[in-house]
């Protein structure tokens, strides 16, 4: 090989390497260069287990224990999946999503609320603090977000849905009961002065006990739908006083294949009835249409 054409070569393998050079790491760094810097980049939804949201006044805490989101110190209730879910994949797009300074000075924040009024969010990663910033106020095409920290003056938009995603009015799972109907194949109702069970028998719903009784099929039907799934109205202050589930007013145990459902129903308030299951202390209040069909259940046997 001539020394020309080495020469050549080389200058070839340069003119490659400095092309490279500008449609990759230096296209990059000029594309990045003045971009604000992404604060929550070091946030890995995968790893994150804790979250800590903050209000004004009111705070709560979501650890995670095995797939589910533990809701503060409670005893039962957990976060809502689906909720949990939407606030996961906020952060996770955050994370990999361009910043835009959209405000530059302390008093321009409370345009976009992510002052004081702002959501104050902490993540924490294998125990320790991944993040620490302020949703504000959604953006205006509803899928975009305002945040800050309250350490800056800035305020940047992102195209990731943590405004919305992290402004929830109940985080607790509402869901009292979640089976499949077709596994319940018996219902116990029982009342303050009559008791008695049906059973699904040769594909019909008929009276066991205490005596054999014919049963309207459509009401029973209905009746294990809402014991096999069923969601509460709204989740009440924890305290059995004044709840009158201590009376056993109402209570219906729905069983089969895998379903062993028991719920207790109490006493009115408001609109609303309060209930809770056979497994758990959980305080719930459902709808008076739900508590209407399982009192007037007491018909079926006469």
């Amino acid at each position: 090989m001539s020394k020309k054409t080495l020469t050549l070569g080389l200058a070839l393998v340069a003119l490659i390497a400095l092309a490279y050079a500008y449609q990759g790491p230096l296209k990059k760094w000029q594309n990045n260069l003045g971009k604000p810097k992404n604060i929550l980049a070091g946030v890995n939804s995968e790893k994150i287990d804790k979250i800590e949201i903050s209000s004004g006044k009111d705070a709560i805490t979501l650890a995670k224990q095995g797939e589910q989101w533990k809701y503060n110190d409670s005893k039962d209730f957990y976060a809502d999946p689906e909720i949990m879910a939407s606030a996961l994949a906020g952060l996770k797009a955050a994370a990999v999503a361009d910043f835009e300074l959209v405000g530059n000075n302390q008093e321009r924040k409370s345009e976009f609320k992510t002052d004081d009024s702002g959501l104050k969010i902490k993540i924490y990663q294998a125990g320790k603090p991944a993040a620490d910033f302020i949703a504000g106020s959604v953006a205006g095409d509803f899928d975009s977000s305002y945040i800050s920290t309250a350490a800056e003056a800035a305020t940047y938009f992102v195209s990731a849905g943590l405004a919305s995603a992290f402004s929830q009015t109940e985080w607790r799972d509402l869901t009292v009961f979640s089976a499949d109907k077709s596994k319940i194949n018996k219902i116990r109702f029982q009342y303050p002065n009559r008791e008695f069970s049906v059973e699904m028998i040769s594909g019909q719903w008929a009276g066991v006990l205490p005596k054999k009784f014919a049963v309207n099929q459509d009401k029973i039907e209905k009746i294990a739908e809402s014991m096999a799934r069923l969601k509460a109205a709204r989740i009440p202050e924890q305290n059995f006083k004044g709840t009158g589930l201590e009376k056993h007013l109402i209570i219906v145990e729905a069983t089969g294949e895998a379903v062993d459902n028991i719920l207790m129903i109490g006493q009115a308030k408001d609109d609303l009835f309060y209930a809770k299951t056979g497994s758990s202390d959980n305080i719930y209040l459902i709808d008076k249409a739900v508590r209407d069909e399982l009192d007037q259940a007491r018909l079926l046997y006469k």
